[in-house]
């Protein structure tokens, strides 16, 4: 927005709130205009997300007002706040499973219902399809398709129709596109823009900064709680002050990637992959080399099938065809034991499912690989303590105590706690999915920090990431996958975005090693 002569539709003003001792917000300010996209940013526990549920009703602030087109309001939930024009759609979705998308989105209509019942079930399908062809959604979506059906990327746009449903003129969305692929955050992008040529505003809680630049019109900075940056112009804002609001502190190379690696790089190839494939034909004759001290990336869409491949490398999923060489030795297939014990780790991209156990200690998240892999059949208290304090020293990992739940750590000290895990089996490539997924900016320059460390010391590592920015700014070459097959093989300083999106999408298969 290039003029700001319109009054605001929502102001929050003065708002605190607190849990118990901690206090998640401080006399915070903000201020929406009609039509456009302002940026909520800040590290996990700034109290962005906080800001936008005391706005809907969903907590009650201790203290401020918030005003909408002018009027004072104070929601008791938000169905009251979505019922007078401001829509909230959270990461945990407000719908129901087992209904079609016309139930969900007219769930609490009243005029098609009569005596709790619907009362018109066809014309809520009508009024679905028309609103679903009016967004440009009716190829993606049917109204009749039961919810439990849909991606999260359309489960995310119907929570945006149903809020269109009642002419909200505010719409907030939290971490919108912290699990969609490339292709569905440029519909939501496209949906967006649409709706601001209407008027319609939005709040959206972020910490992906390139997606930031990309959809937003101002951008508002929290940290620890208060306000340190209100309504900047995206447009004039360079990103390297952005990082140093939102963590405190002057990050000059968030990738920290100023040295040339080229003479770290050893000549030994320690992984040797050839022509696999895998038996649920995700994969398809892929051969590839790492080399000691090399960090290699591994890019393309979601759905391609990156993380089936090193899945099938690692001995997690069945493979059909080729051969997997560690240190010249052809590891025994479909075996992850023989991948640890030859000196690979697999960090997966789920780390809440698949990496740690959320409700058991600290510690014995840290001890698991070893006691798997443990010769004898128990390991003494002792050396448990003293891998945990090894790994809390040397990655930086902040926890309170040892014996506390590993759910108690923000995504960051997770995800080291993670990589602490597979790094006391002392392997010598790692296998890393997605490895900044949902933790903030200071974590992420930590996380690629420890990455190079490694890597400067002779671990190989391999990296899958989405972010095309994380591809380039940590890795020193790429392989792009589509299809379950290797398409791209690229020297990733010589490479560029545009590059690694068309081998993505549509190039043929090439690129130097």
């Amino acid at each position: 927005m290039d003029e700001r002569i319109c009054e605001p539709v929502l102001r929050a003003v003065a708002i605190s709130k607190a849990f118990y001792s901690t206090q998640a917000l401080q006399k915070v300010s903000f201020e929406l205009l009609p039509g456009e996209v302002h940026a909520l940013m800040g590290e996990n526990g700034a109290g962005k997300s906080t800001l936008g549920k005391c706005i809907t009703g969903i907590y009650k602030s201790d203290e401020g007002d918030v005003y909408y087109q002018g009027r004072k309001v104070a929601y008791a939930n938000p169905k009251d706040a979505l019922n007078d024009g401001i829509a909230i759609v959270l990461q945990e979705f407000n719908t129901i499973p087992h209904l079609s998308v016309a139930e969900n989105i007219f769930l609490t209509d009243e005029s098609f219902y009569k005596k709790g019942w619907i009362a018109d079930y066809e014309a809520m399908v009508r009024k679905t399809d028309e609103l679903l062809r009016y967004f440009h959604m009716r190829e993606f979506i049917d109204p009749m398709d039961k919810m439990s059906k849909l991606s999260v990327a359309e489960m995310q746009i119907v929570e945006i129709i149903k809020a269109m449903s009642k002419e909200a003129k505010v719409i907030i969305l939290d971490e919108p596109t912290a699990t969609l692929s490339a292709r569905e955050v440029d519909r939501l992008f496209d949906m967006i823009r649409e709706l601001k040529e209407k008027g319609v505003g939005f709040i959206i809680v972020s910490h992906r900064i390139n997606e930031i630049y990309e959809i937003s019109d101002r951008i508002t900075v929290f940290r620890d709680g208060r306000l340190v940056l209100s309504g900047a112009d995206t447009s004039e804002l360079e990103e390297m002050e952005l990082i140093k609001a939102m963590v405190g502190r002057q990050i000059d190379d968030l990738y920290g990637k100023a040295a040339q690696r080229d003479e770290m790089i050893s000549d030994e190839i320690i992984l040797d992959v050839q022509h696999i494939s895998d038996t649920r034909n995700f994969v398809t004759d892929c051969s590839f080399q790492v080399h000691k001290g090399e960090i290699l990336g591994i890019a393309g869409l979601v759905g391609a099938g990156r993380s089936e491949l090193m899945r099938c490398v690692f001995g997690i999923d069945s493979r059909s065809e080729g051969k997997v060489i560690f240190k010249g030795k052809e590891v025994r297939k479909d075996s992850i034991t023989a991948s640890i014990k030859a000196g690979m780790c697999f960090l997966s991209e789920k780390r809440k499912e698949e990496g740690l156990h959320q409700d058991i200690s600290i510690m014995h998240n840290l001890n698991m690989v070893i006691h798997a892999i443990a010769n004898r059949p128990f390991i003494s208290n002792r050396l448990e303590e003293d891998n945990c304090r090894e790994m809390v020293e040397r990655l930086n990992i902040k926890v309170g105590e040892p014996f506390n739940k590993v759910s108690s750590l923000s995504g960051g000290n997770q995800q080291k706690i993670l990589l602490g895990k597979w790094l006391l089996s002392k392997p010598e490539l790692l296998i890393i999915d997605e490895p900044t997924r949902g933790i903030d900016v200071a974590s992420k320059s930590e996380i690629y920090a420890i990455l190079r460390e490694l890597a400067n010391k002779g671990f190989s590592i391999i990296m899958i990431s989405s972010e095309i920015n994380e591809i380039l700014g940590v890795t020193d070459r790429t392989l792009v996958v589509r299809d379950g097959k290797i398409v791209g093989r690229l020297k990733t300083s010589e490479t560029t975005e545009e590059q690694i999106g068309y081998y993505a999408t549509m190039g043929e298969t090439g690129g130097d090693e």
